[in-house]
């Protein structure tokens, strides 16, 4: 379990709790600062679970067209040994031949590898599977797309090239190429948006005062001047543990 989002998660919970527990004071819990009130902490407690969620769904649809892509690019390899073999047969050069196995050379330069993110569990901590090591950057995937086009316009000029298979044919090597462009691309833009999710997440949880963190510790140390630092109420809450982040 990844102790960063178990302490987002414990941070979250432990806001409900320090609610709960001042919710009880006698003479009543009453800061001068709004930001320290009751509604104040109630309102952040729901948006960090807000932004834990948002990050679960985020995360959880990244995994998904990652997942995706290295299905799609693993198909690749296969494809284009089968495209080569199939140039070789036609009544072509040598040197053309050449060309072909030299592009397919760069298409089969790395073997696909994924970073799988993190799967976050309902109370949103990681799951205990560590991630596939990722051996393939984004960019690669980037070059793979324009090798496999390159390879695709070479085909094109070579009329001998005219083979039976339905999925070697240069329209069904096209479709394949906007195929490989479309998951490449959800996959960026899902990696995109789980980045952007975590970022609001730490806005909302770590800001500096309006953070659920500091709304939290500043609660608890106005307990501690209100009340006293021996009084019950500050007993109370004081061993509440909030994680600060980054």
């Amino acid at each position: 379990m990844n102790s960063v989002k178990k302490s987002n998660q414990q941070n979250v919970d432990n806001m409900d709790l320090l609610t709960g527990r001042v919710a009880t004071f006698d003479p009543a819990y009453d800061p001068s600062e709004e930001r320290l009130s009751m509604p104040s902490q109630k309102l952040i407690k729901a948006r960090g679970d807000e932004v834990l969620l948002a990050v679960t769904g985020a995360e959880s649809a990244w995994n998904n067209t990652t997942s995706a892509r290295s299905d799609a690019f693993n198909s690749l390899d296969p494809l284009v040994t089968r495209v080569i073999n199939a140039l070789r047969i036609s009544d072509v050069s040598d040197k053309t031949i050449a060309q072909g196995e030299a592009i397919v050379r760069e298409i089969r330069n790395r073997r696909v590898s994924v970073i799988v993110p993190p799967v976050n569990g309902t109370d949103g901590t990681e799951n205990g599977q560590p991630p596939k090591v990722n051996k393939m950057h984004s960019g690669s995937f980037n070059t793979k797309i324009e090798n496999f086009r390159r390879l695709i316009v070479l085909l094109s000029t070579i009329p001998a090239y005219k083979p039976k298979q339905a999925d070697l044919t240069i329209e069904s090597l096209n479709n394949k190429l906007a195929a490989l462009n479309l998951v490449n691309a959800a996959s960026k833009t899902a990696e995109a948006q789980a980045e952007a999710a975590r970022v609001q997440r730490d806005t909302v949880l770590y800001a500096a005062k309006t953070g659920l963190v500091a709304i939290a510790m500043d609660s608890k140390l106005f307990v501690k001047s209100a009340y006293g630092a021996r009084s019950p109420q500050y007993k109370s809450v004081s061993s509440i543990l909030f994680t600060r982040h980054g």
